[in-house]
């Protein structure tokens, strides 16, 4: 669990701290948290995103990344589970400047975070067109979409349902999500 820190920090003083640091922790609401390891079923899922974006955006101008690589806006840094960028990344870069999709599997320890502070600084990303919430317990996608200066959430429930990502072009089918996974 995160703890407050002793006084208010900035991001920038964050991602310095962050640095130095031998593991990987994120920072929302003035909270720094230690990133743990996931379940197989995360893990699973979570791959299965990855490579349907990855095989969807083939020989398109947009690429999937998965694991290891930070959001930065003024209020947080994170590592969401899949981010989409479409815009180039050098590949010494650490961080996704202009993300389009963003996407959390959710756990129970996870879920209230990503729905609270990290939505919240994320709808500050102009470039972010979707957001999608994925649980890893049920088969259930919340997915955010930017409507002009508004959202709009759309919840799937059904496994032959589809996850539309309208900004990049790309539909997810749920049994693709949810391949090997014990929804």
């Amino acid at each position: 669990m995160g703890q407050p820190l002793p006084k208010p920090w900035t991001v920038a003083e964050f991602l310095e701290w962050e640095r130095q640091q031998p593991e990987r922790y994120e920072f929302v609401d003035g909270v720094i948290r230690m990133m743990t390891g996931g379940t197989a079923q995360h893990t699973t899922i979570k791959g299965n995103l990855f490579n349907v974006l990855r095989n969807t955006l083939r020989g398109s101008r947009c690429r999937p990344f998965v694991d290891g690589i930070k959001v930065v806006t003024d209020l947080v840094g994170t590592y969401p589970d899949v981010v989409v960028a479409c815009s180039p990344v050098p590949p010494e870069a650490d961080r996704i400047e202009s993300p389009v999709v963003i996407i959390e599997v959710l756990s129970r320890s996870t879920a209230d975070y990503d729905r609270g502070g990290k939505w919240v600084a994320y709808q500050t990303i102009p470039s972010l067109m979707h957001y999608a919430l994925v649980s890893q317990d049920t088969a259930r996608v919340d997915i955010f979409s930017r409507d002009g200066d508004d959202w709009r959430m759309r919840t799937v429930k059904e496994l032959d349902g589809q996850v539309e990502l309208a900004a990049i072009g790309c539909t997810l089918g749920m049994a693709q999500i949810y391949e090997d996974a014990e929804p």
